[in-house]
């Protein structure tokens, strides 16, 4: 007997809707807008008006980035739809999204690693959670398995774990081309390794789980403001995805916004490979530009990062930490403001304070980008993904390093002893710590 499957609907980027027995899960909904800090766009629009949410059943997002959890866009939704719509998410430690969605009005479900979960519609789900705040989810519809892993970084033993859980799919959403900094305007060769290396990993997930069918998707977005347009010169485009797919023995099935699949119907890639391809003449396309944030401003924000950290995290295991040799962790670091001309030394100890010349700085950015960076926990990650920098590799780990307490305490963890027994962050600073290795840093 010819299994039931569920039908496609191709949104934006990381975001589509899944039908199946008359519900429907849309996934990832970043509609309009830009995201970090105004260093990323929408490759193309598509007009899925908020009042569509009629139609939907649940909202699942997989981690808190705003291309996938889009405050605006949930705030779009008329609030009557919300009392009716479930948001879907991982269990988390600070419950930061499934309370806000509570607090707008939406229904939330947290979704505990690894645990199935039946659905009203009696779709089946298995959500599984990437340290620090990612997360996968399988759609058992009947027995026709859909999986979207969006941008996991998962690979080797990990995915061997995956597929032990979720046994064989048939259909697999994935990333596709990079999606961070990979160097400034002359590094091309470096976001050209990058390109490589991400339709590797992908191919890696097709091996491993073995879809008959592979949606390339989440890379539908280009780096849209004037400090960071040159990383868009190697980005993978949707045929590279096709190639590298049908390479790794699954079927391919290029979607445009709006496009509707019947899981498991033939599929021809071509008029989507039409339609795609004027989005990718980055020289037609706008670029944002930002205002720039005076020193007195800047210096108060980096007073209030100093006073939050330390409020949050065990003090003797912050000053152990700054003076462990070798590893370098939370350690000064010079940042010089293009458009204030001034070189600024953030240290634990005393915050941001002004210094020399741009001369041995180890990053450079706009003002903007450094009272980001301090105003908010997550503003390293929301740096590293925007790119709005410029830095050699020496001078990206110390920053990394310096603000990665941020991130930590971002994924509701602080640094404590309890840390140590955390299995799943040590591995993930271990490959984090592996790969900066790797290219010299």
């Amino acid at each position: 007997m010819q299994r039931s499957r569920p039908v496609i609907e191709f949104v934006n980027h990381a975001s589509f809707v899944l039908e199946f027995a008359g519900s429907r899960i849309i996934t990832d909904p970043w509609l309009f807008g830009t995201a970090f800090n105004d260093g990323w766009s929408l490759l193309c629009d598509y007009g899925f008006d908020p009042e569509r949410f009629a139609e939907i059943d649940c909202i699942w997002m997989s981690h808190e980035h705003p291309d996938h959890f889009s405050p605006a866009v949930l705030r779009s939704v008329p609030e009557a739809l919300r009392r009716d719509t479930t948001v879907l998410f991982q269990q988390t430690k600070d419950r930061k999204v499934v309370d806000f969605c509570a607090e707008i009005g939406y229904r939330t479900r947290e979704l505990r690693h690894m645990e199935p979960v039946r659905l009203d519609n009696g779709v089946e789900v298995v959500c599984g959670q990437v340290p620090l705040y990612d997360s996968w989810i399988l759609y058992d519809c009947g027995g026709f398995k859909v999986m979207n892993i969006n941008d996991c970084a998962v690979d080797g033993r990990a995915l061997a774990g995956v597929r032990r859980v979720v046994g064989p799919i048939d259909v697999l959403f994935t990333q596709f081309s990079y999606a961070g900094w990979k160097g400034g305007p002359g590094d091309t060769a470096m976001r050209r390794a990058a390109a490589r290396a991400k339709l590797r990993g992908m191919q890696a997930q097709i091996r491993a789980l073995e879809p008959r069918w592979t949606v390339p998707f989440a890379s539908f977005s280009y780096f849209s403001h004037h400090e960071n347009r040159h990383s868009n010169d190697s980005i993978n485009r949707p045929s590279d995805a096709a190639a590298a797919v049908r390479e790794a023995g699954s079927e391919p099935v290029v979607m445009y916004p709006g496009d509707r699949w019947t899981a498991g119907d033939p599929w021809a890639n071509d008029a989507a490979f039409d339609r795609y391809r004027p989005h990718y003449n980055f020289a037609a396309k706008s670029y944002l530009t930002s205002e720039g944030v005076d020193e007195p401003t800047l210096l108060a924000a980096g007073r209030a990062y100093v006073s939050r950290i330390r409020e949050r995290n065990s003090l003797a295991l912050l000053w152990l930490v700054r003076r462990v040799p070798l590893v370098g962790l939370l350690r000064p670091v010079t940042v010089y403001a293009l458009d204030l001309d001034a070189t600024y030394r953030f240290s634990l100890e005393h915050g941001l304070q002004r210094v020399g010349t741009a001369a041995g700085a180890d990053v450079k950015m706009h003002s903007s980008s450094l009272h980001y960076l301090l105003r908010h926990e997550w503003g390293y990650d929301t740096l590293a993904v925007n790119g709005r920098f410029e830095a050699g590799l020496g001078g990206f780990s110390k920053m990394k390093k310096t603000f990665s307490i941020g991130s930590l305490n971002n994924a509701g963890r602080r640094l404590s002893v309890g840390l140590l027994f955390d299995r799943s962050l040590l591995r993930m600073v271990w490959s984090a710590a592996q790969r900066l290795r790797r290219v010299g840093a």
